[in-house]
């Protein structure tokens, strides 16, 4: 057996590390800042349709599966530490503010889209140089909890927060780039889809 394996060898890369990540979202005035008080965070998730499971054709036993032409984005949970100053309860309350346009608890989704803009999550190093970014494009949050207050817990409190996305956009360090783009004509769709629509 050889002892020349990734856990074995002496290490010349790193594996990725949950702990090492960072967020980038808006502030207040729409300036994007590291939100250094964030705690958790999910990785974007991807569901690819499926056309046709159900479909048998004449002599054929198996479904005729294709994949569908538009990707599927899940939710993404981020969980982040309060601090006292900055506040970001207070900032969200203030996002919140502008995307009501004082009229709260209606909400203006063009404005709330604005308010938040894009949403950055990013992998680093151990020297905190960034390895890959995903940015959310048109994210805005559908669920917002600021936490719960106990007497009896010395526990931070923490505000979770549910995200949608249009799509996203990936940077790798290196080069690497994944664009969410829109195809520009008829022509183009069908190139991609295979004419299913």
């Amino acid at each position: 057996m050889s002892t020349s394996g990734f856990w074995t060898a002496a290490p010349t890369v790193d594996p990725a590390r949950q702990f090492r990540f960072q967020i980038t979202m808006n502030d207040v005035e729409g300036n994007p800042v590291v939100a250094w008080w964030a705690k958790t965070c999910d990785r974007p998730k991807i569901n690819i349709p499926v056309l046709g499971k159900d479909e048998y054709y004449l002599g054929s036993s198996t479904p005729d599966v294709k994949p569908g032409e538009i990707v599927d984005f899940q939710p993404i949970t981020m969980t982040f530490i309060d601090p006292i100053n900055p506040s970001i309860g207070s900032s969200i309350i203030s996002q919140l503010s502008k995307a009501s346009g004082e009229c709260f608890p209606r909400i203006n989704g063009a404005e709330l889209k604005k308010a938040f803009g894009e949403v950055g999550i990013s992998q680093i190093d151990a020297a905190g140089v960034l390895i890959e970014t995903f940015l959310l494009k048109d994210a805005f949050p559908t669920s917002i909890d600021f936490g719960s207050l106990d007497y009896g817990s010395d526990d931070f409190i923490t505000i979770t927060m549910t995200w949608e996305y249009r799509s996203f956009d990936y940077f790798k360090n290196g080069g690497n780039t994944l664009l969410s783009k829109t195809p520009k004509s008829k022509k183009d769709a069908k190139a991609l889809d295979g004419s299913y629509t």
